[in-house]
């Protein structure tokens, strides 16, 4: 009996272990699956370093690109060479014994990524454009027989009064010189290449309403106008190496305070009353062109 017994109770061990070890067997299969389907080919890895490689290389790119266009403000200071001739009355012109310009502008560029990588078109504008120039009388024409000159107004600037009346310079004894301030404003068009690097070579034009200003003892010219510039500048970082054309016309108004009663001036018998010993006023309009030279430092 014990015999029969052991056997039985062997047999039923043995039929309860043989789904305990199937189903063992599942479990531990079922799980070496699920840890070979997490596991990705390595191709796979490669490919997607290499997406991450990419996206890093493309914001550096970026991030230089924007350090290279950040410079949009600039100052410039230069020398110029204007050449002034009046245009109305006796033929007259001026040269420079000495000028310089002081500006300061900014750049607003009209899209925010260059084109084909290194183009970018803007608009640059300015309040500030100081010029002083120092003139010299160069040639001036003379008419009727005698040969003498025509007073026509403005030759009185540069003569300190050829029709005989006592101004400063006389008074004193101290030529000051004709001297000419220009206060402007500039709005225009440029265009701004990047070829290498921090590299930026750039063409513009601009339109420069100016009001203007001409002293020489004891006269004062003021007037209004527009003048245009065209120039090409060169800019590596922050170091800028330009150089500009300038011309155009200022209409003036001449104020002359040493009370001229000539009789060659142009004013009616109503007028002369009032006006002598006081001042009087011509008209006069100069034409100015010339060549603006400087360096600009940009912010």
């Amino acid at each position: 009996m014990r015999k029969i017994f052991k056997t039985i109770v062997v047999a039923s061990l043995a039929t309860l272990a043989m789904p305990l070890s199937a189903s063992t067997m599942q479990t531990y299969t079922a799980s070496s699956d699920s840890i070979d389907t997490t596991v990705e080919p390595a191709d796979t890895l490669r490919e997607k370093l290499a997406q991450m490689e990419t996206r890093m290389a493309s914001m550096e790119q970026e991030q230089e690109t924007q350090k290279t266009w950040k410079r949009r403000k600039y100052w410039k200071i230069g020398i110029t060479s204007p050449n002034l001739e009046r245009t109305d009355g006796e033929e007259m012109k001026w040269k420079t014994k000495g000028s310089f310009f002081i500006q300061k502008g900014r750049t607003s560029y009209l899209h925010s990524k260059p084109i084909a990588g290194m183009i970018k078109f803007g608009i640059d504008y300015g309040f500030i454009d100081v010029t002083y120039s120092k003139l010299e009388l160069k040639e001036i024409s003379y008419s009727g027989e005698s040969g003498t000159r025509a007073s026509d107004g403005f030759d009185d600037i540069v003569s300190g009064d050829p029709d005989g009346d006592i101004g400063i310079s006389e008074l004193t004894g101290i030529d000051l010189g004709m001297h000419k301030i220009d206060y402007a404003l500039h709005v225009g068009p440029s265009i701004s290449v990047n070829p290498w690097n921090k590299l930026i070579a750039t063409a513009y034009f601009h339109v420069m309403p100016t009001a203007s200003s001409i002293i020489q003892n004891d006269n004062f010219s003021y007037g209004f106008g527009c003048m245009m510039a065209a120039g090409v500048s060169v800019a590596y970082k922050a170091i800028s190496l330009g150089v500009e054309g300038v011309w155009g016309k200022i209409k003036y108004t001449q104020t002359d305070f040493g009370g001229d009663e000539d009789e060659d001036n142009d004013y009616d018998s109503s007028d002369e009353e009032d006006n002598a010993s006081y001042f009087n006023t011509e008209k006069f309009t100069l034409k100015q062109s010339g060549i603006r030279a400087y360096i600009a430092f940009r912010l």
